[in-house]
């Protein structure tokens, strides 16, 4: 099988996930759901565990619990974020981690930023200013918006995260194969979150309810998850990820759409152009 047929498959699982994510939180705690959600997908990943080869050094398992560490609190971010804003809005965001990567790429890597990543850049800049222009078209509204919203915030911060992240992930996949990372990784992430919400919440109580109240669409979400996640790296495993990212972008277009149209959210088909446009300056950014 193609490549690029796991990438679009990752995109279309990342989608659904997304959106049930989304129809989750509209009645569950982000911290209940993330932490049962990081649960379920360590324990989908325990059985593949055993089928790949353990011969890892302690220095790469620091390395990757310190990542899974960004990780945990990016996705917390975006968990909390989501139950406060419109997936139609959250989903095309999700763009910013590629700008935000390439910033931090030419800071920390000294990498140049070539003319037509900064057309890459300026697309998604643009885009993400119109995705909150009203229809009276009052250029001051989407300012007002970037700076008061602290859903928009927490946004922001997790892509910062997760961009340090993909720099960390782009050293440990020198070391070790894709799928066995992505493993390891949810495995560290849930006992991050279960210290988390053992010192935030009521730890074990809460898991519980979390699992009681919503437990079956949390198994359905790290189904998918995992899912997706598995497919991305076999896709990467076979293709550069340069061609295999932007494919993967797809899931914020179809989550756009897709999730605005079944939450009854406004101006859907806006966003999603919105959001194909951020996807297309992603793809300059990457392949510039």
């Amino acid at each position: 099988m193609e490549w690029y047929v796991f990438a679009f498959g990752s995109a279309v699982l990342g989608a659904i996930s997304a959106i049930i994510e989304k129809k989750t939180l509209l009645k569950e705690n982000p911290l209940e759901f993330s932490t049962v959600l990081a649960l379920f997908n360590a324990l989908i990943s325990l059985p593949i565990l055993f089928f790949v080869s353990w011969s890892i050094s302690y220095s790469l398992l620091l390395l990757i619990y310190l990542v899974s560490i960004l990780a945990t609190i990016a996705f917390y971010l975006v968990s909390k974020a989501l139950r406060h804003m419109n997936i139609s809005i959250e989903s095309p965001l999700l763009n910013f981690e590629t700008v935000i990567l390439v910033v931090l790429a030419s800071l920390v890597l000294g990498e140049a930023v070539s003319k037509i990543q900064l057309a890459g850049i300026l697309i998604i800049v643009i885009s993400g200013y119109l995705l909150e222009l009203p229809k009276n078209l009052n250029f001051k509204t989407p300012i007002r918006v970037f700076l008061k919203s602290k859903s928009i915030h927490m946004i922001f911060i997790a892509m910062v995260l997760y961009a340090f992240t993909s720099i960390g992930d782009k050293v440990v996949l020198g070391y070790i194969e894709p799928i066995k990372y992505i493993l390891i990784a949810q495995v560290f992430i849930s006992i991050n979150f279960v210290i988390m919400i053992s010192i935030f919440q009521n730890g074990l109580h809460s898991i519980r309810h979390g699992i009681r109240n919503a437990g079956k669409y949390v198994l359905l979400t790290a189904i998918f998850t995992t899912s997706y996640r598995l497919l991305q790296a076999t896709a990467t495993s076979m293709a550069l990820i340069s061609l295999v990212i932007p494919i993967k972008k797809l899931s914020t277009v179809i989550s756009t759409f897709f999730g605005g149209e079944l939450f009854h959210e406004k101006r859907v088909i806006f966003k999603s152009l919105i959001a194909l446009v951020m996807v297309f300056g992603a793809v300059l950014i990457i392949l510039g």
